[in-house]
């Protein structure tokens, strides 16, 4: 009887630094059910892969469904597929870490009795260069999406088998995902995932498709738990997959000892579809959207998909400036810390991928894991010894300033403002400048994001299929910065502006300082900065500000001068963008020599006292981002501005002081 091979998988992932509560549900209404159902059906065989942090948390919290893996694994019903531990972007990590990664997870693959020879590639990230890593490892296949395959230039209909792939001289297999798939399953009802498979049946044994997606499709995403577990989807799917003569079920292994690649491909650098327009810029990607739209109407967009490419992942490092220092700061102190073991240790964890990007799910704009990305950078510098320095940490072509003693690292941009970017405590192991400004993203406008949600009568509707119509009660507190977020920004303001429009960004900026260039001169742990810019009221007053940032035990001081070439009434101000995150803010006003900031679950306790009263201003920041749930409008930080009115010339300092 003629067949189709099949090979089913999925991707089981919950971020380092996720709340507890999350792997709990994630637990209860996934990968606990999802398991002990396949139990049930001693014939059904599933390649799954655990992400490190996630198998760490059921190991110390569930430990009896270790044992339950062990028994699926023994029972030939579970072959593990393995990654890098800390589920980092293999193409974004060196080399040397990509090692010690996938080899930290294949060993404890080992634990649960299996020796993993397939990679599930993190966010099908794919570059060429990955093949040497994973032949050294012993490697031999890689699932990655059909759109890469497509991208090479094959036909849909050449995606049914698995291609091997060259580098230097050393080759592994890939296996492409079915994207239809992909949507059906656990989507729609079986009786049309059936229908597909059945549809692929032909005369030649060695077809294959292959379903391998995200564990949280199976009761994490909205409407799933019900569908897949209570209407009992999961079920009926094993009953007929296992029953059914046309569908051969097959593991990847048992797969490759039956048959060979089909031939040799070369993948192009890619990801999934959707991958290439979540990368772009705001901007590009809004004119991505509208131009595949474009191409439905018109009835083109299938033939013609495959040259419809956007970004690569990468290019979240371009889009996200805050992503891209964090992932350069950890790339530096990789190379620092190679040698030492625990040091590096921490290092791996910061490579954790979900919080350098943004998708469907929060990613970057989620402060808990920016904090923890940034507490296991932090933690892994501590065992350098301190040194202060001048380099372009981001490689944007113009040097940082980073001051460093036992107990702090500040790190300066003079091209941006002289401000500090980056002001983490050692003891605490914050950054307490980890800050997201609120940029406009593309789907708070295009028209899919405005449509109600279709009721879908034929299965669950993925997430991607959900409408989302931004709340009114958001659309009122919603504004873009025009600036990035930091320590000592410099800010000339006219007297009789409102919070209300500083906050929304109604305001006018009087002066050329905030992200604007000083010069500056590094004198051991002060640097000394300034900038001859000016006020442009009628006419440009010449201006000058000068600051003197010095690094001590406690926090730093910034010794301010201001002065104006002629009189003019104006208000000087200083913002401090703090990552306040667990106490959510209101907009308020004040008048003080000195303050705190307490946030118990975040930064802790500062103080930020000044020798000169001063007016005080201070807002929290929040951002729209997409989620899997609809809409978070969640709170970056919280900026506090000090106002000080000025006419010709006025000094004085401010103190950051940890408690």
């Amino acid at each position: 009887m003629k067949k189709i091979n099949f090979i089913f998988g999925i991707h089981n992932h919950q971020p380092l630094g996720n709340f507890g509560w999350v792997f709990e549900e994630a637990y209860n209404n996934s990968y606990r059910p999802f398991m002990e159902i396949l139990e049930e059906f001693p014939m059904m065989k599933v390649n799954a892969h655990f992400s490190g942090p996630l198998l760490e948390w059921i190991e110390e919290n569930k430990p009896d469904y270790i044992d339950l893996l062990k028994s699926l694994v023994k029972n030939g019903q579970l072959e593990i597929v393995v990654a890098g531990f800390y589920e980092p972007v293999l193409a974004a990590i060196p080399k040397e870490d990509r090692i010690a990664q996938i080899e930290m997870l294949k060993e404890y693959a080992r634990k649960l009795g299996f020796e993993a020879k397939g990679v599930w590639l993190t966010e099908r990230v794919w570059q060429p260069e990955l093949v040497k890593s994973l032949k050294e490892l012993g490697i031999e296949y890689v699932v990655v999406d059909d759109y890469h395959f497509m991208s090479a230039g094959l036909s849909k209909e050449e995606l049914f088998w698995p291609y091997y792939t060259e580098d230097g001289g050393e080759i592994v297999t890939v296996f492409p995902i079915d994207e239809k798939l992909r949507y059906l399953i656990p989507f729609r009802p079986v009786e049309k995932v059936i229908e597909y498979l059945e549809g692929l049946v032909d005369n030649n044994p060695s077809k294959v498709a292959v379903f391998h997606d995200d564990g949280e499709k199976f009761g994490v995403w909205p409407g799933t738990h019900e569908w897949v577990y209570e209407k009992g989807w999961l079920r009926k799917f094993f009953d007929e997959i296992t029953s059914n003569e046309k569908i051969n079920l097959m593991t990847y292994t048992e797969y490759l000892g039956k048959f060979t690649p089909r031939g040799l491909v070369y993948l192009p650098i890619a990801s999934y579809f959707e991958m290439s327009e979540w990368s772009l810029p705001a901007k590009q990607a809004k004119l991505f959207v509208e131009f595949a739209e474009q191409l439905k109407k018109e009835g083109k967009f299938e033939k013609y998909r495959v040259f419809v490419r956007g970004g690569i992942w990468k290019n979240f490092f371009f889009k996200y400036p805050e992503s891209n220092f964090m992932h350069k700061r950890m790339l530096m102190i990789s190379k620092a810390v190679r040698e030492n073991p625990e040091a590096r240790h921490y290092i791996l964890k910061a490579q954790c991928n979900d919080a350098y990007w943004h998708g469907v799910f929060g990613g970057v704009y989620l402060p808990h894991l920016r904090r923890t990305v940034w507490e296991n950078i932090i933690k892994a510098q501590s065992y350098l010894n301190p040194e202060n320095k001048v380099l372009d940490i981001d490689f944007d072509g113009r040097k940082e300033i980073m001051l460093e003693n036992d107990n702090f690292i500040a790190t300066l941009k003079p091209h941006y403002g002289g401000s500090i970017f980056e002001l983490s405590s050692k003891r605490k192991a914050v950054n307490y400048n980890d800050v997201l400004p609120r940029r406009w993203e593309h789907y708070h406008e295009v028209p899919e994001a405005a449509v109600p949600e279709e009721e879908n009568k034929d299965g669950v509707a993925s997430i991607h299929e959900l409408g989302k119509a931004i709340p009114e009660e958001i659309k009122r507190e919603l504004a873009y910065d025009w600036q990035l977020r930091a320590i000592l920004q410099d800010h000339f303001i006219k007297p009789e502006e409102t919070l209300d429009n500083y906050r929304l960004v109604k305001y006018h900026e009087f002066g050329d300082f905030v992200n604007q260039p000083y010069e500056y001169i590094l004198r051991g742990n002060k640097v000394k900065l300034w900038r001859n810019g000016g006020i442009y009221a009628k006419e440009k007053i010449p201006a000058t500000v000068e600051k003197e940032i010095e690094l001590n035990e406690e926090g730093f001081v910034a010794h301010y001068r201001v002065s104006l070439e002629k009189p003019f009434k104006i208000l000087f101000g200083v913002e401090l963008n703090l990552a306040v995150h667990s106490v959510m803010e209101t907009p308020g006003e004040f008048d003080e020599k000195e303050f705190e900031v307490n946030d118990p679950y975040g930064l802790g306790r500062v103080k930020i006292e000044t020798d000169k009263q001063a007016k005080i201003w201070k807002f929290p920041i929040k951002t729209l981002s997409q989620s899997e749930a609809g809409w978070d409008f969640i709170q970056q930080g919280v900026s506090y501005t000090l106002l000080f009115p000025i006419e010709k010339e006025i000094k004085f300092k401010i103190k950051f002081k940890e408690l």
